[in-house]
């Protein structure tokens, strides 16, 4: 989790592999340079731009980095682009140029069809084999177009082209080809979809009861929720269903919306969705935990705390919301979670959990088929969140040029920290079995609401 330090597991259009515990940790904050450029360039005029960027970031990590032991000297021998390798996975150099593509992205701004893809080998799993779509963001051109995860693509048409793809990088290559706002065809098992690779502003929420789904759209920068016809008949009439894929861009302002709407329809339970979501920025969990504010003790505004590497600790307090966009005090709320479930989602959680909105016994955690597991190489995070309770915080430099750094422990506000060890079945949580982490029309989704409401006999653990 970043402090306005944000992290994202992407939606790339191009296709690539998608694996969800190797979570790509991507910080947005931007803490004024302003406080040592002075005394960084004092006696330095002589050096190289990049023998002065080169200092800057070492003075950085010497006085911030928590991620691990690193000495001056192994600094000095590495170049500056390679220092990454010397710190944490979550720690990262980036040019002007990448560091502005990071903050587009993270404030919503993309450029695509929306999907995130990977290809099953053939024998890996009962799903099939082929180029696997794992996403879809919201209000992409792939959403709008219909296409949604657990479809296998079978090929694509443009002008007299035909493709057939036999890995992600011929997605990837094909995709590349395209030029931008022109019409091609998807083809699918589940049928052809027409599309164009287009900018689109992604939403992060979206809501299903069990007659309607609501969707989180964008048109000309202006969002708006869109309801139709459909939702999850499972689900009881008065409970309704809410996925928060990532801590971005409008998340907070969404996750309102859909409240809003949850408050007008009298509903009196609510599924809240974080399967694989990697996290984001903490200014939006502060935000979203706000909208619990109606159910947390009086006296609970920390959302979360940070232990930073001089000792010092800071509190980082819940957001209060408008009341139509703040769920009833007596909301029964549930939580979906897996092994990519992760940082901002295990805060949210833990301000969930401190201020008793849900108890263990309310977090729901996938427990995973072995082919899912062998696939993935998760098989040591099963039936647990990912576990990540550090920061990070991004330092610009005058130049553009941006250092992503591992900062700070964070704990919840019952002062619990889940670094490395994840909200676990031992917590107290319940295991919902689960064959993959994404299949078409959500399987799970199905076993976790029999679970919580009946009607079934979901094959549930302890």
């Amino acid at each position: 989790m970043d402090n306005q330090n944000r992290e994202k597991v992407a939606d790339k259009s191009g296709g690539r592999k998608l694996v969800m515990v190797f979570i790509s940790v991507i910080c947005a904050l931007v803490i004024a340079a302003g406080a040592f450029v002075g005394g960084f360039f004092t006696g330095k005029s002589t050096l190289s731009p990049a023998a002065r960027s080169l200092d800057w970031a070492i003075k950085l990590i010497l006085e911030n980095y928590v991620g691990g032991e690193v000495s001056e000297e192994q600094l000095r021998e590495t170049p500056l682009k390679a220092l990454g390798s010397l710190l944490d996975r979550y720690s990262a150099y980036y040019t002007a140029e990448e560091y502005s593509g990071v903050l587009a992205e993270n404030s919503g701004s993309m450029l695509g069809i929306g999907v995130t893809v990977t290809y099953l080998e053939e024998g890996v799993s009962d799903l099939g084999d082929g180029l696997y779509i794992m996403g879809v963001s919201g209000n992409s051109p792939a959403f709008r177009a219909g296409v949604r995860a657990g479809t296998f693509i079978t090929g694509a048409k443009s002008g007299d082209t035909q493709a057939d793809f036999s890995s992600s990088a011929d997605f990837t290559d094909f995709m590349s080809g395209i030029p931008e706002n022109q019409d091609f065809t998807l083809i699918t098992d589940k049928g052809e979809y027409t599309l164009a690779r287009a900018a689109y502003t992604a939403s992060y929420c979206s809501m299903a009861t069990s007659t309607a789904d609501y969707s989180v759209m964008y048109e000309n920068g202006v969002m708006s929720v869109e309801d139709s016809d459909g939702g999850i008949s499972a689900l009881p009439a008065d409970a309704a269903y809410i996925r928060l894929s990532q801590f971005y861009g409008n998340a907070v302002q969404e996750f309102c919306e859909l409240v809003t709407e949850f408050n007008a329809l009298d509903c009196k339970s609510l599924i809240l969705d974080l399967r694989g979501n990697g996290g984001g920025y903490l200014d939006v969990m502060c935000g979203i935990s706000g909208i619990f504010l109606g159910q947390l003790p009086q006296a609970s505004s920390v959302a979360t705390t940070a232990v930073y590497k001089d000792g010092h600790s800071k509190n980082y307090n819940v957001v209060k919301q408008d009341k139509d966009s703040t769920l009833p005090a007596d909301t029964k709320v549930y939580v979906l979670a897996d092994n990519g479930t992760a940082s901002a989602s295990e805060a949210l959680i833990g301000v969930l959990v401190s201020g008793g909105v849900v108890g263990y016994e309310d977090i729901y955690v996938s427990d995973f088929s072995d082919d899912y597991l062998a696939w993935s190489g998760t098989a040591a995070k099963d039936c647990r969140t990912y576990g990540k309770g550090i920061m990070q915080q991004t330092y610009v430099h005058t130049t553009g040029e941006a250092l992503k750094l591992t900062v700070a422990k964070i704990y919840w506000p019952n002062n619990v920290c889940i670094h490395d060890r994840g909200i676990t079945l031992e917590d107290g949580c319940r295991a919902l079995p689960a064959y993959w982490n994404v299949t078409y029309g959500d399987e799970q989704l199905s076993n976790a609401i029999t679970a919580i409401y009946g009607g079934g006999n979901a094959d549930l653990r302890r």
